[in-house]
């Protein structure tokens, strides 16, 4: 399962939050988040691309034209709580897998994380991932986070972007119950808190 349950356990755990907090699940719905099929549609491709049976460099072409679909989805929504961190997060990651044609992982990440991979290590162990050698570009950025309990590895970039699923997703099931128009239907929290400017002048 690995990245797909990571991202699956941070997106539950977002929307549990909210409830706790008084929220309602049909925020999820109601919710004035632009793009929002395409926009999780994209996430998919990006959590699943580690089973993705895909030849050679046309993984990383397929996440990187997920990852700046979802950077402009981002930019459109940019005023919804946790955008900004995820949008921060998408950068991160398109930056170091345009620079290396893949997501850099090093083969200790992947034995810590309990991965099984064929021996000799191939250079692409999976279509999102190339092995991380002297000349990887950014290391930093690569996938050198082993989370053994989902079998899984991920960088920081993704933590990043995880955090900011985690808040979006909290805000949108608050949202639901947070704000009312005077005919009784929700409207999203982030169009309530938008003030126009000349209110500040007056």
């Amino acid at each position: 399962m690995g990245e797909p349950l990571l991202f699956l356990l941070v997106g539950g755990a977002g929307i549990a939050v909210g409830l706790a907090r008084g929220g309602a699940p049909r925020g999820l719905l109601e919710t004035g988040v632009k793009a929002r099929r395409l926009a999780l549609a994209c996430l998919a491709v990006q959590a699943a691309m580690v089973a993705l049976p895909l030849p050679g460099p046309l993984g990383a072409l397929l996440l990187v034209a997920a990852l700046v679909t979802l950077l402009g989805i981002a930019r459109a929504n940019g005023r919804l709580p946790g955008v900004p961190l995820l949008a921060l997060g998408l950068l991160l990651n398109l930056v170091v897998v345009v620079a290396n044609v893949g997501m850099p992982v090093p083969a200790a990440t992947l034995e810590r994380a309990g991965i099984t991979v064929q021996q000799p290590l191939p250079h692409r162990p999976d279509a999102k991932h190339i092995l991380q050698g002297q000349g990887t570009r950014l290391g930093l950025l690569g996938d050198r986070l082993a989370v053994r309990p989902l079998v899984a590895v991920t960088g920081y970039g993704t933590v990043i972007e995880l955090a900011g699923l985690f808040l979006l997703l909290q805000h949108l099931v608050l949202g639901a119950t947070a704000f009312r128009r005077e005919d009784g239907t929700a409207h999203g929290a982030h169009e309530a808190s938008t003030v126009p400017w000349t209110t500040w002048a007056d």
